[in-house]
């Protein structure tokens, strides 16, 4: 028995589809990457420049201290990470990994891990796609020391 012609057209419609869906996700999620690298590279040097890629200009960093809600302007934190440079002879050890990123349609959440000597912290950035491009809207952290963090 042959497959009937309308069968196979939506078949290979369905899966035509699903491809160009699919191939539309990778292509985000490269984007979201970049993003983020534009975030690990402008913390890394230190460049406020680069720091300004990954971020939407109205986006905050908020993060609990001492239990209470800290919110601070995302150009606050740029300036203050851009006029911390590294004095002579030291080095940038933090080791930086993105661990997961979750995209639904112009929306993404993406977890991130930097490993610092006596430190871990876990940063969650929230992405929209704004104008065709990625962006950072809000990042919130927290920070274990290696006592919390066990040693590990």
């Amino acid at each position: 028995m042959r497959p009937a012609p309308l069968l196979i057209a939506a078949s290979a419609a369905f899966l035509a589809a699903g491809a160009a869906d699919l191939s539309a996700r990778w292509a985000d999620e490269a984007a979201i990457r970049q993003t983020i690298q534009y975030y690990f590279d402008g913390g890394k040097t230190r460049d406020s420049l680069t720091l300004r890629k990954a971020f939407h200009p109205e986006a905050r960093m908020l993060f609990a201290r001492e239990g209470k809600l800290v919110v601070v302007p995302i150009g606050e934190y740029i300036t203050r990470v851009g006029s911390e440079p590294f004095g002579p002879g030291e080095v940038d050890s933090t080791e930086r990994k993105v661990v997961s990123v979750d995209v639904v349609g112009d929306a993404a959440i993406a977890q991130l891990e930097l490993r610092r000597p006596n430190a871990r912290v876990t940063d969650y950035m929230s992405l929209l796609k704004v104008e065709g491009r990625w962006l950072i809207v809000n990042k919130i952290f927290t920070r274990e020391t290696q006592e919390r963090v066990g040693g590990s």
